[in-house]
């Protein structure tokens, strides 16, 4: 089961919230999820979803708020061959008086019939109905790109973190950015085909959604992900420091040997100064060892300012050789 399906299936199955909660849960969920054309005098709905809890919760709703029983079947994908759609078709009076009392239709000028394009404030106005509604958007469209893998008893991410809500027009597309904004979730906004994608790609903001409605175990989920991966990239920082010293110090190494290897074979080490003699026999009896390690091996005891002058002085002499 993806990381997508198990909150979704979290959030579906929580308890119903109050009768405006539960219209705008609703709204949301038949805007996103649902398909509905004029059929005579009235309109017909299709509800349709991958995810049963969904759908279950879809007929828990309709039943809360207008008394009727309605039933969902299931069939294998049309697209996706491996899995289920769940459906639900209601027709006649019921269809119009969920798509009004939602108001996702409305009569006109002329009373006639026509859908309304963006959310309406009817639904959404308050914070407890702006919540539902992004719950019921979010069983109805979202979907998240979020892979954690179990390896080697650790859990680690393979890639970026994408949620993303997929709508059909601009205008509704808006008006969700809009209810969002006012939770400080900032969502993007970019178009695919003839969709309008609002997305998020901080796992700070996608866990912030997440709680917002509801999917308390998808957020422990990802907040332990983010606090492994702060550790992984602090591990790493510090091992590249580690070899980057490790590196300074052998090119240190490496010029310290030259410089002694210069004069050995021009003026002779036994024709240096006798505290400039030990720290090259020092140095030629440990090649490898570091300004700490040398500190430790010098008698009487050096600073490791004390050796790096003696060693910039040896190198200067070097080259005086070659000049």
């Amino acid at each position: 089961m993806s990381f997508s399906v198990r909150a979704k299936t979290e959030v579906a199955q929580q308890p119903l919230g109050t009768t405006f909660e539960n219209l705008a849960e609703l709204a949301a969920l038949t805007k996103t999820c649902g398909q509905f054309d004029k059929g005579g005098d009235s309109y017909k709905l299709k509800i349709s979803t991958e995810i049963q809890q969904v759908i279950e919760r879809y007929t828990k709703l309709v039943e809360a708020l207008f008394g009727q029983t309605i039933d969902f079947s299931s069939a294998k994908d049309n697209i996706r061959k491996d899995s289920i759609r769940y459906t639900i078709f209601v027709e006649d009076k019921l269809a119009t008086k969920i798509l009004t009392n939602c108001y996702l239709i409305r009569k006109n000028t002329f009373d006639k019939w026509e859908k309304v394009v963006g959310i309406s404030k009817f639904v959404v106005n308050d914070e407890s109905t702006q919540r539902a509604y992004i719950k019921g958007a979010f069983l109805g469209c979202a979907s998240a790109n979020i892979t954690i893998d179990e390896i080697d008893s650790v859990k680690k991410h393979r890639g970026g973190y994408h949620l993303e809500f997929v709508f059909d027009n601009e205008t509704f597309a808006k008006d969700f950015v809009h209810i969002m904004s006012a939770f400080s979730i900032n969502l993007k906004t970019t178009i695919r085909k003839y969709n309008v994608i609002c997305y998020l790609k901080e796992i700070e903001a996608i866990s912030d959604l997440l709680a917002l409605v509801g999917a308390s175990n998808a957020v422990l989920v990802l907040q332990n992900e983010l606090a492994i991966r702060q550790v992984r990239n602090n591990l790493n920082r510090q091992l590249n420091c580690a070899c980057a010293n490790i590196s300074k110090s052998v090119d240190a190494s490496m010029r310290q040997l030259d410089a002694i290897s210069k004069i050995n074979t021009t003026i002779g080490i036994e024709n240096l100064p006798e505290h400039l003699q030990d720290l090259c026999l020092l140095r030629l009896a440990n090649p490898e060892a570091s300004f700490d390690e040398l500190v430790k091996l010098t008698d009487p005891p050096l600073t490791k300012s004390g050796i790096n002058h003696r060693f910039r002085k040896l190198i200067e002499i070097a080259k005086e050789i070659d000049s």
